[in-house]
């Protein structure tokens, strides 16, 4: 490990090098994502304290005729974050002019060219325990210790790159994550204790907050405030305060939401859900942020929500503190969450029913349809996969999008434990078929042409058939 990470930070001081000697416009690139997000607002951070002139935007995918346009705008230095990896061979064909810097954790596809500075924890041997921000803080952290006051924002683009979910004993996060929540810690921005992993632990009242859960889902209970209501009333947990308030998760004491959780936990193992103790473990508080944007979890939704409704700038400042940003958020969240509410009902209809926008193939189940935008289908796919109800195979969500179809692929750690790539089999069937493809060993996507789904999901069946 130790090597390894040697490794990554000799890259991040290369880059580090590369930018303090550079003296015009530096052209950053983000991924719209939470943890692109939080990669953008560290770099943002750090640049604006070494005083360099920059250009940032944010981008759902690389492509080809996104390399042209930066081609065609001739900088001299451009940066990637939370992506790039996934296109090596056509940055080098295409930006051959530029030194490049990539900070990325996804898997890498094709050849480093020599003006390109690739910081990549999977090519460094490092994998799952450091997201896209937590690479992009190395640098930062290569570029000034300073920067070190903003280690809680690569936290929270794990925490939003669903790393909290592969980490074992606790269900909290390990490996590099563990080391930079120490400097987060010791400067004061992040505070970590046992507690439930559930939605809205100051925002809503419980009862509310158990209504609206979906990651964990609660069989039975999810989804109707009458069962919350009489769920909690059953097994003694006061929805409100003596004072006639609402309580919320954060007003109830330890032994009260460690019952929560055992109830919850029971009725998840009744329906055989997939890692049914995933809603007890290490909560993560955010000591520089009002109090409902306190929860490093819910934040990370905050700035997940930005991005989907292109509002991305957004995200970057409530990172950064800007006080006016936080009231504007509160709006583009409530719309985010309701698209990604309806995404998800509109799905389990789809499955309760059998319809035609449902079907289980060879090897996965598939959900597609016009209903479900392409900027929320990984969402709602991750949410249905994660609540159990479609096990044993892999979930593809299939959604239009302005250039085809996007494919979000999810797989259960027991899929994964045997064997299955989702990353490998997403680029290799995309490559097939005139697209492309990419992402984590179980999340994963491609962006395909619509007439090509077909026989893209016959060569995926193939692919998974033979791993498993």
């Amino acid at each position: 490990m130790l090597k390894n990470l040697e490794q990554l930070v000799k890259e991040a001081a290369r880059a580090s090098e590369e930018i303090k000697a550079f003296h015009g416009q530096i052209r950053i690139v983000s991924h719209y994502d939470a943890d692109g997000i939080c990669s953008a607002a560290i770099m943002a951070h750090a640049m604006k304290r070494a005083g360099k002139d920059f250009h940032l935007s944010f981008v759902q995918q690389i492509s080809c005729g996104l390399l042209e346009e930066l081609r065609m705008e001739k900088r001299r230095l451009m940066i990637f974050l939370d992506l790039g990896s996934g296109y090596l061979d056509s940055i080098k064909t295409m930006l051959p002019d530029a030194t490049v810097i990539i900070c990325d954790h996804h898997q890498p596809m094709g050849v480093v060219a020599s003006n390109v500075i690739h910081i990549n924890s999977v090519a460094a041997g490092i994998d799952n325990n450091i997201s896209g921000a937590g690479v992009t803080y190395l640098l930062a952290r290569a570029m000034s210790r300073r920067n070190m006051d903003i280690s809680h924002l690569a936290i929270v683009g794990a925490i939003g790159d669903s790393q909290i979910d592969s980490v074992g004993q606790g269900w909290g996060l390990n490996g590099l994550n563990r080391e930079i929540i120490k400097e987060a810690e010791d400067r004061k921005k992040l505070s970590v204790s046992k507690g439930l992993r559930i939605w809205g632990r100051y925002r809503r009242p419980v009862h509310k907050a158990i209504q609206y859960s979906i990651d964990p889902y609660i069989p039975e209970v999810s989804g109707s405030e009458s069962r919350s209501v009489q769920f909690l009333n059953e097994i003694g947990i006061p929805i409100k305060k003596p004072n006639g308030d609402w309580m919320t998760i954060s007003d109830l004491s330890l032994e009260q939401q460690k019952r929560l959780a055992t109830e919850i936990i029971k009725e998840r193992i009744r329906k055989n859900h997939s890692n049914p103790e995933k809603i007890f473990g290490d909560v993560y508080e955010l000591l520089d942020k009002p109090d409902v944007f306190r929860d490093a979890s819910e934040f990370a939704t905050v700035l997940n929500a930005c991005g989907k409704m292109k509002k991305a700038y957004l995200g970057v400042s409530i990172c950064l503190n800007d006080p006016k940003s936080f009231q504007e958020v509160e709006k583009v969240l409530e719309t985010y969450r309701r698209e990604v509410g309806r995404a998800i009902s509109w799905i389990y209809r789809q499955i309760e029913k059998k319809s035609k926008k449902y079907f289980e193939g060879k090897g996965i189940y598939i959900i597609c349809g016009s209903r479900v935008s392409e900027h929320i289908i990984s969402n709602a796919i991750s949410t249905v996969n994660h609540s159990g109800a479609l096990p044993d195979k892999p979930l593809f969500g299939i959604a239009d999008s302005e250039h085809g179809v996007k494919i979000s692929a999810r797989a259960s750690q027991k899929l994964v434990d045997s064997g299955l790539n989702l990353s490998v089999i997403m680029n290799a069937a995309a490559s097939a078929f005139g697209g492309e493809g990419g992402g984590h060993i179980g999340a994963a996507g491609a962006f395909i042409p619509k007439e090509k789904v077909p026989e893209f999901i016959e060569f995926s069946e193939r692919m998974i058939a033979e791993k498993l």
